[in-house]
């Protein structure tokens, strides 16, 4: 009786560590990996090509009115010491979960950086001359109450 229960544990150990083997190998090749034509892309994971990256950069660049410089160091691109490139990958996974969350039905007309930025590196928030419903912070007024 002792050997069947010893065989038993073995084979449950031998099972378990078989599982934990198995599990790493699939788990560690799911990883995301760094693609080869851009160092230190942190949220455009999903792009395939060098052509695709450049074509947002295009996008960023027109839309806020500037050039790679403000936000890279021309010297080393992959470089995370700009503040602008870290404000953003932030406003960049804003734009994307918009655009997921909000814009997921057919033929939608998709928001890009133009949508607020207009060409500009910081877009307006105050609302056009003479509209009344905001506050002079930019807080909503509530149309109930007045306030």
């Amino acid at each position: 009786m002792a050997k069947k229960t010893w065989l038993g544990i073995a084979l449950l150990i031998s099972f378990g560590a078989g599982s934990l083997l198995i599990h790493s190998v699939v788990f560690a090749s799911t990883k995301p990996k760094e693609p080869s034509f851009a160092k230190n892309l942190q949220v455009l994971t999903f792009l395939k090509s060098k052509q695709q990256l450049k074509d947002w950069m295009h996008m960023f660049k027109t839309s806020l009115g500037v050039n790679c410089d403000f936000c890279h160091n021309t010297n080393n691109f992959a470089s995370d010491a700009k503040p602008p490139k870290r404000i953003a990958r932030v406003m960049l996974k804003m734009l994307l979960k918009i655009r997921k969350e909000y814009f997921s039905f057919p033929n939608a007309k998709m928001p890009t950086c133009y949508t607020c930025h207009r060409g500009q590196k910081v877009p307006e928030i105050e609302p056009a001359s003479g509209f009344k419903g905001f506050t002079k912070t930019g807080a909503m007024i509530d149309m109930v109450s007045g306030k």
